[in-house]
């Protein structure tokens, strides 16, 4: 029965702990001086951070922090849970589907959801043919997706689990936009009103791709007209050098179809756009290159746009590596070819979000390294800047993961650890766990000290950690991660 209710407030707090947009209003958001407090009894009471005083007079099974609009995720003794404010007032009542909250624009979104088997008619029952039965129900989920500020619901429905892709990935466009699930919504009065479907990706500074049966169109916020329309997808790209015609076959050609192509062409001009941002033509011409490159252009597989530059990027992919890897050209959009480009807020990743651009050379060059050194993969979050965690086999197959600062090439933190896990990634705190299946430490990276002395068996960037209490229980309850304050009796 314990391992049920550890493992469901687990869940509950992993649903909750969204990443919040930056683009959230001030004006919304409160400073929240409350927290969970794990009293002896196993119960949660909300205290103040400070006096560890309790505010709301009521205990919990399980309890989240509040957002910054002031809202937190509950559960009673009947496994039911509810969200409330910080007053303890229940503002989504108590009921058997779980509750994940994210907060954008100021605004809180909530997704209420629970798991169901639906009997089915004759003609859906699944007849096993080895012999072992009929399945006449189907597992089914009861979704619902609102606003808690306005009590508006955006979605109610019964889902089947495998079409069941409905999320809390609210984006802000701007102030007064969100897009959600291929539509662009204004905010007003806490509401939400539909201005725009069938968007089949969001792109920077305002603009987006609608999609047409094969054909698409980019617009921009507000405007009526698209900017560029009568594009279709294509995996081939040609470039005209001198005399010659370089066609590439298959360009950016992925296992799974994108919804929208990597490569976007203009039935009338021919001009290619191409992925992430679909921002800037492709060069028809090569102007300026070398025999080499040329012959490196040839073999070119991956081609995207360097966002924020008149840069494209090139990549052969080279097999003859022990560690398989692309190799790299650019060129302008003048048709000029580049062996190197200076330093860009651009990052490729791969189909399962491992880093591709800029490759380990670039990031960690090899006087750095040691001699018999391996590489995994690479990894770099929204804050980290310079930073990277990177994945080191040694000599004696050892594998490790340490800190590298790509600009001042040094190890913010060595690779002498088995895991490391970016808990605030500006404040630069993170958790260590030297060996395998070891205990986790708060580390500092700006004063590079630990943070208190107590271990966990895990640390999430809500501040929850799992820590052992003796040889057979594990309890959670949350701290601050800035001093290791615990908030437990």
């Amino acid at each position: 029965m314990k391992t049920i209710v550890l493992s469901g407030f687990f869940m509950l707090n992993s649903i909750i702990a969204c990443t919040q947009e930056k683009k959230d209003k001030p004006s919304a958001m409160k400073v929240i001086h409350t927290v969970p407090f794990l009293t002896r009894q196993n119960d949660f009471v909300y205290v103040d951070t400070a006096s560890l005083k309790p505010v709301i007079n009521q205990k919990f099974k399980s309890a989240s922090v509040f957002t910054p609009t002031g809202y937190a995720v509950v559960e009673n003794e009947k496994g039911e849970y509810a969200a409330i404010d910080e007053t303890g007032k229940v503002v989504l009542d108590f009921s058997p589907s779980q509750i994940g909250l994210n907060v954008v624009n100021g605004l809180t979104f909530y997704k209420k959801n629970i798991e169901y088997d639906k009997k089915m008619p004759v003609w859906k029952w699944e007849w096993n043919i080895m012999g072992s039965g009929i399945r006449k129900e189907q597992t089914y989920h009861k979704t619902e997706i609102g606003i808690i500020e306005s009590r508006q619901i955006l979605l109610s429905e019964d889902i089947p689990y495998l079409e069941d892709n409905y999320g809390l990935n609210f984006i802000s466009v701007d102030e007064n936009h969100i897009f959600w699930n291929g539509a662009l919504y204004r905010i007003k009065k806490n509401n939400l009103s539909k201005i725009e479907n069938n968007i089949a990706e969001l792109l920077e500074n305002k603009r987006f791709i609608k999609a047409s049966n094969t054909s698409f169109s980019v617009y921009e916020l507000n405007q009526k007209k698209p900017i560029h329309s009568g594009l279709n997808g294509s995996e081939t790209l040609s470039m005209q050098y001198g005399n010659e015609i370089i066609t590439l076959n298959e360009v950016n050609k992925e296992r799974y179809e994108p919804d929208v192509p990597k490569l976007l062409v203009d039935n009338k001009t021919q001009d290619v756009y191409l992925f992430p941002q679909y921002e800037k033509v492709f060069p028809k011409k090569i102007t300026k290159a070398t025999t080499s490159q040329i012959d490196f252009i040839k073999k070119t597989s991956l081609v995207y746009s360097i966002t924020n530059s008149p840069y494209f990027l090139l990549g052969v992919f080279n097999y003859d590596h022990e560690v398989w890897a692309y190799d790299w050209l650019y060129i302008d959009t003048e048709g000029k070819i580049t062996d190197s480009i200076g330093t860009y807020n651009f990052k490729v990743l791969d189909q399962v979000g491992n880093l591709v651009w800029p490759d380990r050379k670039m990031i960690l060059p090899d006087q750095y390294t040691g001699k018999k050194w391996k590489f995994g993969k690479i990894n770099a979050y929204e804050g980290m800047k310079d930073n990277y965690l990177i994945r080191i086999e040694d000599e004696k197959q050892l594998r490790t993961m340490g800190l590298w600062n790509s600009r001042e090439k040094i190890w913010e933190i060595k690779p002498d650890y088995h895991h490391i896990s970016v808990l605030d990634a500006e404040k630069q705190i993170y958790a260590l766990q030297k060996e395998q299946d070891g205990s986790y430490i708060l580390f500092d990276n700006k004063t590079k000290k630990n943070i208190g002395s107590k271990t966990y068996q895990s640390i999430n960037s809500d501040g929850l950690v799992n820590a052992k209490l003796n040889s057979d229980r594990n309890i959670y309850y949350y701290i601050d991660m800035y001093s290791g304050k615990e908030y437990k009796e």
